[in-house]
């Protein structure tokens, strides 16, 4: 049923799925919840099931027209629903930061027309823009012969900076997940949910009691190579707090240069950490200030994620990681 690329990534999560869908034994949840670390892999398994149970053939390789408009994410059986997807029902018709209750009643309305397919409805967080151009560049690597971003409502241009990322309370809180309780647990006839997320507890309790969660086998994304950060590592954490003032704007010219938001750096500095306590494990001294480093780190995403000033942010987190 399922595509040999995807099989081969996540040989449990694949076969999971494809047993619900056996032809006269289907089985299928009215929701799921895949958990992992590739948001990629869930966007293809939540696409290769919405295949599935729209093909009349159900093999890997059909060419039928219906195969195709999945390929390329534009049949109306997929809805995918994320911050930026599916937000002609938003009051002003435009991006959010989070999923809003106007999506929520939106994909009610649309859901009580009837259909002839069977909807796929993807609730996803996502990231785009000319900022994450070499970050979705990675993220898609070999994906695109496969699946491809949603197409913007009312339109066919193709999204070339369009990357999907976990779901958390954060951008997919209490009201808009609480109007669709009701239509989870019961939905019309041929619809059935996807939740992508990191992790279980990253959503509410609500939709993980109504889900039927899946892990994804251990697959990260694509990361972006530490190469742009060449000796920059060699000194690194700063010395004095003249020192991480000029950390920090540099951090901020290698992003401008490479196109990429300041949290892609913040990821890498955190992996690089991350590898150097490894490294060091026995050294319980070095452990300690790494996990304090990070706490740092971690906090500075969140402060770019509300959207305070970034120069501001690297200044306190480079002070920070001096002391």
């Amino acid at each position: 049923m399922f595509k040999p690329e995807i099989k081969t990534k996540q040989p449990f999560a694949s076969q999971f799925l494809e047993s619900a869908l056996v032809p006269g034994k289907e089985k299928l949840a009215n929701s799921y919840m895949l958990t992992g670390s590739n948001t990629m892999d869930m966007y293809f398994l939540a696409l290769e099931t919405a295949r599935v149970l729209n093909c009349p053939e159900k093999t890997p390789n059909c060419t039928c027209p219906g195969c195709g408009w999945i390929a390329q994410n534009r049949h109306p059986a997929v809805i995918t629903i994320s911050p930026v997807d599916y937000i002609r029902h938003n009051k002003d018709s435009k991006p959010k930061t989070v999923i809003t209750i106007d999506q929520a009643r939106g994909l009610k309305q649309a859901l009580s027309v009837t259909s002839r397919y069977h909807r796929v409805i993807i609730f996803t967080d996502a990231k785009e823009g000319k900022e994450y151009q070499t970050r979705a560049e990675q993220a898609w690597g070999n994906y695109r012969e496969f699946i491809a971003p949603p197409v913007p409502e009312n339109t066919d241009s193709a999204r070339e900076n369009w990357i999907p990322a976990p779901l958390s309370r954060k951008t997919f809180h209490s009201e808009p997940a609480n109007a669709l309780l009701k239509l989870i647990e019961e939905p019309p006839p041929q619809v059935t949910f996807f939740f992508l997320a990191k992790d279980r507890e990253d959503m509410i309790d609500t939709i993980v009691s109504r889900s039927q969660v899946i892990p994804l086998a251990y697959n990260p994304e694509p990361s972006l190579e530490t190469g742009i950060l060449d000796g920059f590592f060699n000194k690194f954490p700063p010395d004095s707090k003249e020192e991480a003032v000029l950390y920090a704007e540099r951090l901020l010219e290698i992003a401008k240069e490479n196109s990429l938001p300041p949290e892609e750096l913040l990821n890498l500095l955190e992996n690089h950490l991350v590898t150097l306590a490894r490294h060091n494990s026995d050294n319980a001294g070095f452990c300690k200030a790494a996990v304090n480093r990070l706490k740092s780190i971690r906090q500075a995403k969140l402060e770019l994620s509300s959207y305070v000033n970034p120069q501001a942010v690297m200044d306190s987190l480079l002070i920070k990681l001096a002391q």
